[in-house]
């Protein structure tokens, strides 16, 4: 590890372990847990929310540790790699706002947790929406007449959305989404690492029991524009992708909403084929592991390994497309629980 990377990465995981050791047991005390009459918040069991929290606070802690040590002398600098890119893309230098961006989603996503059945899916997008609008507002406002500024936002929207919906249609399974996102950002971004791999033990089930916290809406929203800032880690939204993109193609046949939650996701089908919680997240990790490694050539190795998964773990039979003139009804399940 880089020297100037050592600080802020250890601060990191110092931080997100102590909000975890603080937050989950509070959480639990003040009712902070998932719940409500919606199909996709309804859980097996309360479980702690405060998971988001626990990363947001590893974050910003080996943030102020980056600034602290110098801005100019960091290794790694939160979003400069995707200034950088844009910067090449317009032919001259720009500045985002990163941590406003990740203080929108955080905050989208703990309004969703919060509220009894969660936004509405309209409400859940405008707020990603304006996830991105915030990322590259100082691009528009250096030069509102350049018509690339405002393609830049355009764009800074649609990634948002769909960064954003890919985690947290991702987080379905004990350590899927923060277990992948915390391999992806090893390289590239080490404090965001080290603050998802202080989480990731209270995010584990273990013997049997539920895992400690999750993620929560959130934690996936904070999650997913992380991964935005560091394109190194683009390439791992591939299995969160195709598991979507499967998924809305299915429900389109069932004639559900794409958003309308269900237990059709890979690591569902996972657990169904008997694998405990840590393996489901083992074996997502795995079929992720040539787009960590290399990037985007290692994308359709994950697209194969995609298709020898669900083959090696079918839909149980109540989870399968039915032919039938009769629209059918919600499941009785939801699909995620965070």
């Amino acid at each position: 590890m880089d020297a100037t990377n050592a600080v802020p990465t250890l601060v990191a995981l110092g931080a997100s372990l102590l909000a975890a050791l603080a937050l989950v047991p509070f959480a639990r005390r003040a009712g902070w847990v998932d719940g409500g009459a919606s199909e996709r918040k309804r859980a097996v069991e309360p479980l702690p929310l405060c998971g988001g929290a626990i990363v947001l606070a590893g974050v910003l802690a080996g943030w102020v540790a980056m600034e602290l040590g110098g801005r100019a002398q960091a290794g790694f600098v939160p979003g400069r790699e995707l200034r950088e890119f844009v910067s090449a893309a317009l032919g001259r230098e720009v500045t985002l706002w990163p941590l406003g961006a990740l203080l929108l989603a955080f905050a989208i996503g703990t309004l969703d947790d919060l509220l009894e059945d969660g936004l509405r899916p309209a409400q859940k997008l405008a707020g990603q929406a304006a996830v991105g609008v915030v990322l590259a507002l100082p691009v528009v406002m250096a030069a509102p007449q350049d018509p690339r500024a405002w393609a830049v936002l355009a764009l800074a929207v649609l990634a948002a959305c769909v960064a954003l919906n890919l985690v947290n249609t991702f987080d379905n399974a004990d350590g899927a989404a923060s277990g992948l996102g915390c391999a992806a950002a090893l390289g590239s971004a080490p404090f965001f690492a080290a603050a998802l791999a202080a989480f990731l033990p209270f995010n584990l089930a273990r013997r049997g029991r539920a895992p400690r916290a999750i993620l929560g809406d959130a934690g996936s929203h904070a999650l997913g524009l992380l991964l935005l800032l560091e394109p190194a880690a683009w390439p791992a939204l591939a299995l969160p992708a195709l598991d979507l993109g499967r998924l809305v193609l299915v429900r389109a046949r069932l004639g559900r909403a794409p958003w309308q939650g269900d237990r059709r996701h890979l690591a569902h089908r996972l657990q169904a084929r008997g694998l405990a919680p840590v393996q489901v997240a083992l074996v997502l990790l795995a079929l992720s592991l040539p787009a960590l490694l290399l990037g985007w050539p290692g994308v359709p190795l994950v697209a194969v390994g995609f298709a020898l998964a669900l083959r090696f773990a079918p839909a149980p039979l109540e989870a399968r497309p039915v032919a039938s003139p009769v629209r059918l009804g919600p499941a009785s399940t939801a699909d995620e629980r965070g």
